[in-house]
């Protein structure tokens, strides 16, 4: 049975989304600092890499929510609309190519995007391919 928006907008929900997509944010910073300051490292490495995680992570925790029998409503809201919307950075991504294109490295900006579609998408099959196999 699919909820309304009504029954899922509790501030019980409000709140574990908050909550999760507060630290998925702290996460990606951290994360996004850490790939700026390796030797040869950059913002958008970075930038890929909270966007392969967090997609690997999604894949993963929705094909595990398939099976959970005790996975609440909020728990998910927590996991997948919070922490890993948060942690990942597509609107980040977005401006980056942008910002990449107006600067004139549209070859740059261009393989910014594709590796982190065809990489978010493949850690994402991936991922749920793994946890069906656990769960079959």
């Amino acid at each position: 049975m699919v909820k309304t928006a009504g029954e899922m907008t509790t501030w019980v929900n409000l709140t574990v989304v908050a909550i999760g997509g507060a630290t998925g944010s702290v996460a990606r910073y951290l994360l996004t600092l850490a790939a700026a300051a390796i030797p040869g490292g950059s913002t958008h490495l970075g930038t890929t890499a909270c966007n392969f995680i967090g997609c690997a992570a999604i894949g993963a925790f929705y094909q595990f929510s398939q099976t959970a029998e005790n996975l609440s409503d909020s728990t998910q809201l927590a996991i997948r609309v919070g922490l890993l919307g948060g942690l990942t950075t597509f609107s980040s991504l977005a401006l980056e190519s942008f910002l990449m294109v107006e600067n004139g490295r549209w070859g740059l900006s261009v393989l910014c995007v594709l590796a982190n579609l065809i990489l978010g998408g493949a850690a994402l099959v991936i991922a749920m391919s793994i946890v069906r196999s656990w769960t079959s």
